[in-house]
């Protein structure tokens, strides 16, 4: 995930000045917090050639992860799934995924795809997904989204740590610099626009992460006692990011009725 303001370094370059503040508003993403994100995935193909493509993905059940579906180049190579890389100390592991097990929304609609792991994962609780209906982010909504792609805006090899950030949802009609572009065509996606006007960045490496708004759920036991509680709900996929760096922050929304139903029937079938 990457953030530039180009112009602005040059001029402080020009002058040799370049302030500890704007070192900062140049790279957007911070490194998350231990507690943060631990259903975060690793998503990599590799062809017999030695070729490799790597991705994010969203553990959403203890035997499914989520992510998008380009991140699979198809039976003639081998696609693998790493979890527990976040936090440092978490035990790590790395787990083949069969073409059997490789389910596509579809060819032509919204492109994700859930992979299912060969055994379940119980040391790590997945992200949570409300059962039936989920609502849609309203525009201006903060949501987070994390992955390990470049942090320049250049681009460039990815990053070890787990980065963090926040993003406002922008709903299709807003989304900026879709008219023309292959994403025009997806009916269930919305964006992520930039906080306090930073411009930020979707690159290799971050491209499948799932999104994820905070709001309060209510729990109770028995029918005495409720209380709220703030919880990370999971609610997209992005689906920007594939190649190169880009301006797009662009996530299919998980929560579109046809989708949703599409993900609660393969996950009961577990």
């Amino acid at each position: 995930m990457a953030t530039t303001a180009v112009l602005l370094l040059l001029s402080l370059l020009a002058e040799g000045v370049v302030s500890s503040a704007v070192e900062k508003r140049l790279v957007s993403a911070n490194p998350c917090a231990a507690t943060e994100r631990p259903y975060h995935a690793r998503v990599v193909y590799e062809t017999h050639d030695g070729h490799s493509s790597t991705c994010a993905g969203t553990l959403i059940h203890m035997q499914w992860v989520i992510t998008a579906s380009h991140c699979y180049g198809g039976p003639g190579g081998i696609l693998t799934v790493e979890l527990g890389g976040h936090p440092k100390n978490a035990e790590k592991m790395t787990l083949r995924i069969e073409h059997a097990n490789v389910f596509n929304y579809s060819p032509s609609d919204e492109p994700i795809m859930l992979l299912k792991l060969p055994k379940a994962v119980k040391s790590i609780v997945p992200a949570v997904i409300r059962s039936g209906h989920c609502v849609v982010p309203d525009d201006g909504e903060e949501l987070m989204v994390s992955g390990r792609g470049a942090t320049s805006a250049e681009g460039g090899p990815g990053v070890k740590d787990l980065m963090c950030l926040k993003v406002k949802s922008l709903s299709k009609g807003h989304c900026p610099n879709i008219a023309g572009s292959n994403y025009e065509k997806y009916k269930f996606i919305f964006c992520g626009g930039a906080i306090d006007n930073a411009q930020i960045k979707a690159c290799k490496g971050d491209s499948g992460s799932g999104v994820v708004r905070t709001q309060k759920v209510t729990k109770s036991s028995f029918i005495f006692w409720t209380k709220e509680e703030q919880s990370e709900m999971f609610t997209g996929v992005l689906i920007s990011g594939e190649k190169e760096c880009e301006d797009n922050f662009v996530f299919v929304n998980t929560c579109a009725d046809k989708i949703k139903s599409w993900i609660d029937s393969i996950l009961k079938k577990s």
